[in-house]
């Protein structure tokens, strides 16, 4: 059974959210507050967190720079009543592994909480096990590395996902949806989410990010991996 934290200083919306995510047979836990929060997860595992970013004292963005920089590395979502798309870039940039604006759809949000999951299961299958090699560039996605020219760049999962389904197809265009499905494992599309990460990737195996070698925009359709395939 999954253990899933839920963090959130409005008592209605963690019922609410407990009640959906009990039905699908996950284990919950609550916070209502950043600190709380914290506390709960030194003393026990959670496979997810669903994290509110407006709260007292502790903001959800605080929140989540501690779960990362204390080694914690399970999916996060982020919960927010802002639309502004530079709140979610920030909150994505920071760690986050996806990002749901209020009002939401309970049954969406435990739709996105299943495929975090899935994807963080650990489970490695025959396409995760094999290396990939393109150019200079090979990937171990079991491993979340990537070597660009022998040097290792450790990846986190969404990164390696990303990467994954475009070094499959080299030369050939794949659609930001697409991108999306395969890396996050629903149909959900978050346009901004696919960007943000194309653009952490950049930074990581780009001699100069701000002109790719490896991965390039398809105006019109999404990115494709070129570069030299020798």
């Amino acid at each position: 059974m999954s253990r899933i934290l839920v963090v959130d200083n409005e008592k209605e919306l963690l019922d609410l959210v407990e009640m959906h995510l009990t039905e699908a047979g996950m284990a919950v836990s609550r916070a209502e507050s950043g600190a709380d929060a914290l506390a709960l997860m030194r003393n026990f595992r959670f496979d997810l967190v669903i994290l509110d970013i407006m709260m007292d004292e502790m903001d959800g963005f605080s929140v989540l720079k501690r779960i990362r920089n204390e080694g914690g590395n399970m999916p996060v979502i982020l919960l927010s009543a802002k639309h502004e798309p530079e709140s979610k870039v920030f909150g994505l940039t920071l760690g986050a592994d996806d990002y749901v604006t209020k009002p939401f759809s309970p049954a969406e949000l435990v739709a996105r909480v299943q495929a975090h999951i899935r994807r963080a299961s650990g489970t490695v299958s025959v396409e995760q096990s094999m290396a990939y090699t393109y150019g200079g560039l090979t990937l171990n996605p079991a491993g979340q590395v990537v070597f660009k020219n022998g040097r290792p760049i450790p990846l986190s999962a969404l990164e390696t996902k990303i990467l994954l389904a475009l070094m499959k197809r080299p030369n050939l265009p794949i659609s930001r949806p697409k991108l999306f499905e395969e890396a996050w494992g629903h149909d959900h599309y978050d346009e901004n989410s696919v960007n943000v990460y194309i653009n952490l990737l950049r930074k990581k195996i780009e001699d100069d990010p701000r002109e790719p070698k490896y991965i390039q925009t398809v105006w019109g359709v999404g990115y494709i991996l070129k570069g030299d395939p020798s």
